[in-house]
């Protein structure tokens, strides 16, 4: 019995991950390979042009740059006119460091920097993040967190989220969520 409830945490600890649903880009979304990986780099405006959530929906509600990668910055939306994002790859094999700027009338307000993996024709960034209240899967819950990010068949910045909420008895009583949504970004130069 004691393996049983270990195996069952276990299951739930290692089966819960952050899963991202390709179906609501698909149709607006150009495929980033390695050799046109460098297309990602540019200037674009800081403020979204269109908002997508997980039921194809697409909605006036924008969440900003620095929202839509969870950026805990000093620097307010309204502070930022433009996002420049260079990218840089990295030793592993299909691993880049991005490089992002943000800019308010030509000066720099803030850098921060992601390490992404080149999965299924986007940029999945390593930003995920966790965290947890009670204990984990027993008798409290994790709220989880990842980006991704890609270019639309016009070339604007397209950003990804995950959001999930899950435990124990969030899963038996089918009261956890996952969220996806996305985001669009026109390229400036």
């Amino acid at each position: 019995m004691k393996n049983s409830v270990i195996l069952l945490v276990l299951y739930l600890v290692l089966g819960s991950c952050v899963s991202f649903s390709k179906r609501m880009i698909k149709d607006d979304l150009t495929v980033v390979k390695k050799d046109n990986v460098n297309l990602i780099e540019g200037k674009y405006s800081s403020e979204g042009y269109e908002h997508i959530d997980s039921n194809r929906n697409k909605s006036e509600k924008i969440e900003g740059f620095s929202k839509m990668l969870s950026q805990k910055s000093k620097v307010k939306s309204e502070e930022i006119d433009n996002v420049e994002i260079k990218l840089k790859s990295l030793a592993k094999n299909k691993t880049y460091q991005l490089e992002f700027r943000l800019i308010k009338n030509d000066s720099v307000r803030y850098v921060f920097k992601h390490n992404a993996k080149l999965k299924n024709g986007l940029l999945l960034l390593e930003n995920y993040t966790s965290e947890c209240h009670g204990i984990p899967y027993l008798l409290g819950g994790c709220q989880n967190f990842r980006s991704r990010m890609g270019l639309t068949k016009d070339n604007h910045l397209l950003i990804q989220d995950y959001y999930e909420n899950s435990g124990a008895a969030l899963f038996i009583m089918w009261a956890g969520y996952s969220i996806n949504y996305a985001e669009k970004y026109k390229r400036i130069q």
